[in-house]
């Protein structure tokens, strides 16, 4: 019998338990002890939330984020910021969500997340799960579609419809990652002339599949390129890895009134004053803020319901490109290497069944 099997047979009667995986400490992941197993009590559903038995989570930068800047040493903290699960029972103010649907969602950072059994979602981030994919390929879309989305359709202000964006053009930095996995595919649903970065084989690869028109060399001068192509000005600009070190390049390729947005923090002071005389708006994009302070939640789960149509009807496809199975400490540990490489194409899930 595992350790976590003892505790579960002597834990207080009456009492509803789970097991989840966290952390009360920073180790680095090479440490066996990154993560740990624990069995805690398991929530209740009130007000608006749901309580949702966790079928497969993803791991996303974020965690890594979290994770390294984690300071409440003895305090057990559950990561996890995207999955797909069954709702087991729902607070009276619910009105959207029936106990037995399936749904995905990201969740609020501020609370504990999905690398449990179970975990407590405020139904306005959530939505029904497409019905035809896999669990873990509706995981690994949560998070980086609905950040997608607010990049397109609240900072660039673009409706995510068909060819609602047609002809427009948008320069992607980093295409390959979770995030640009996902823009890559709705700019073009949306009609746009897609152009992003990318250099080893198996990145350009991906890219390409999911509808890139161009991509570009970041080892090489990116403004050649850009040249090259016919595209030394462009109408949207997202800034998925390094604002700094994009951002000279950045000043001089956008267009007049055009739409720059970031979803990494700057390292240092950036110059915003050449944006002026052209008109151009730039805009931070961090999913969590609308949860973090209780505005427009509702509007994720929208998203993700659309998001769930587009998938359902093959319009764009899951970014799922690695799956663990079972919910263990050590897959959480192994799944948070992959993601801390840099190296990452699409996304990393965890599959909370063992079962292949």
């Amino acid at each position: 019998m595992s350790v976590i099997d003892k505790i579960k047979k002597f834990w207080p009667f009456g009492q509803v338990k789970m097991t989840a995986i966290g952390v009360d400490q920073f180790l680095p992941s090479q440490d066996a002890r990154a993560f740990t197993a624990k069995v805690i009590a398991r929530p209740s559903a009130t007000s608006r939330d749901l309580l949702i038995k966790v079928l497969a989570s993803a791991i996303n930068p974020v965690d890594i984020k979290m994770r390294e800047s984690y300071k409440n040493n003895g305090e057990f903290r559950v990561f996890g910021f995207d999955a797909v699960g069954e709702v087991i029972s729902k607070g009276s103010q619910v009105t959207d969500f029936q106990v037995g649907d399936k749904v995905f969602y990201a969740g609020a950072q501020m609370r504990q997340g999905s690398n449990a059994e179970y975990q407590l979602v405020d139904e306005r981030l959530v939505a029904l799960a497409p019905q035809t994919l896999r669990d873990e390929e509706i995981a690994a879309m949560p998070l980086t579609s609905i950040t997608a989305s607010e990049i397109l359709g609240d900072a660039m202000g673009y409706q995510i419809d068909s060819n609602s964006a047609q002809g427009h053009t948008i320069f992607i930095v980093n295409g390959a990652g979770g995030v640009g996995s996902t823009l890559i595919q709705l700019a073009k649903y949306m009609g746009m002339v897609v152009i992003t970065t990318a250099s080893r084989p198996e990145s350009v690869a991906w890219v390409k599949s999911l509808g890139a028109d161009y991509i570009l060399d970041y080892h090489q001068d990116l403004q050649v390129q850009l040249t090259k192509i016919g595209h030394d000005q462009v109408d949207n600009i997202a800034i998925l890895q390094n604002t700094n070190a994009y951002w000279s390049l950045v000043l001089q390729t956008i267009k007049p009134f055009g739409h720059i947005v970031s979803i990494v923090e700057t390292t240092a002071p950036i110059d915003m004053a050449p944006l002026k005389n052209r008109g151009v708006q730039f805009s931070w994009v961090f999913m969590f803020a609308k949860a973090n302070y209780g505005i427009a939640m509702e509007t994720q789960g929208q998203a993700l319901s659309k998001i769930s149509q587009l998938l359902e009807e093959g319009k764009i496809k899951s970014t799922l490109t690695k799956t663990y199975h079972g919910l263990t400490a050590e897959n959480i540990r192994q799944a948070t290497q992959d993601v801390e490489s840099g190296r990452m194409i699409g996304k990393v899930v965890v599959r909370h069944n063992e079962e292949i």
